[in-house]
């Protein structure tokens, strides 16, 4: 455990993002003693193959396996904001409303996607990181969203990092070791129904699988599939720190409205060689 104890708000835009990119580190977090809170922008209610379901069912149905989840990882809270999935996520309004959070659950760290990773076809992602990002570097001020200090009760405050996760635009500079929390992680994942038959969809179509009518031996294949796939994710980004299953993160320290990254920026220009990532 760390010296001392701090706030960490995950901020994702579909209720199993987490899982997939950062869920080991969380748990990691959570058994050092952090206070681990959960953000998540959009109901998900896109995310499924199955026909008979309407989108309050699987907002519903995400809702519940993101809460089953986050139980297992020791997420201490988890706040689902509503917005619709698939790309119709006013920017403005999102950044005002996670600055409020992060205001009022007091981020050190916020953890997030990196909406500068090239390729990112799903804007979703891309609105929710660079929101999120935002957020955290902005809060501090206190000219910004003043009706929040002054009717809701929260104080500026001083976001520390931003822990960009899941595709990087840049190296990591940091892995966080996960070889302890690893089953955690698997245990997260498969409670997420319409993620699974997802994952056999791409990696075994000739199951031929209905989403609908799942049997509870095509399930156990699914979750083999599922496990199988985590874990060789998690074995080969620890392959380049070293270790048995990690997770990658670019860490950006926060200054109000920047990122505390001009040196590194300046060096990179200048073709000096990056930092040694860090091991956490």
């Amino acid at each position: 455990m760390e010296a001392e104890s701090i706030n960490i708000l995950a901020i994702i835009a579909h209720p199993d993002d987490l899982t997939f990119f950062s869920a080991g580190s969380i748990a990691k977090w959570a058994e050092q003693g952090h206070n681990i809170s959960t953000i998540c922008v959009t109901s998900g209610n896109l995310g499924t193959l199955r026909t008979d379901l309407k989108l309050d069912d699987v907002a519903k149905m995400r809702e519940k396996e993101l809460k089953a989840a986050n139980d297992i990882l020791g997420v201490k809270e988890t706040i689902m904001l509503g917005y619709p999935d698939g790309g119709f996520i006013d920017g403005a309004k999102l950044r005002e409303e996670l600055s409020y959070y992060v205001r009022k659950l007091r981020a050190d760290r916020v953890v997030t996607f990196d909406p500068w990773v090239k390729y990112e076809v799903h804007p979703d992602h891309v609105v929710v990181g660079r929101m999120a990002a935002e957020a955290g570097a902005f809060a501090a001020f206190p000219l910004l969203y003043p009706d929040q200090i002054k009717d809701r009760g929260v104080k500026p405050y001083s976001c520390s990092e931003i822990w960009l996760m899941g595709l990087l635009g840049h190296q990591p500079n940091y892995f966080v070791d996960i070889s302890s929390t690893f089953d955690k992680k698997i245990d997260a994942a498969l409670k997420f129904e319409a993620t699974l038959t997802l994952i056999a969809d791409l990696f075994a179509p000739g199951e031929d699988i209905d989403p609908a009518n799942v049997t509870e031996e095509q399930l156990k294949k699914i979750s083999k599939y599922a496990k199988s796939l985590l874990r060789s994710m998690a074995a080969n980004i620890g392959r380049k720190a070293e270790l048995k299953a990690a997770e990658a993160f670019y860490v950006q320290k926060v200054l109000p409205g920047h990122f505390d990254n001009f040196i590194q920026l300046m060096n990179e220009m200048l073709g000096n060689p990056p930092e040694k990532p860090k091991i956490a």
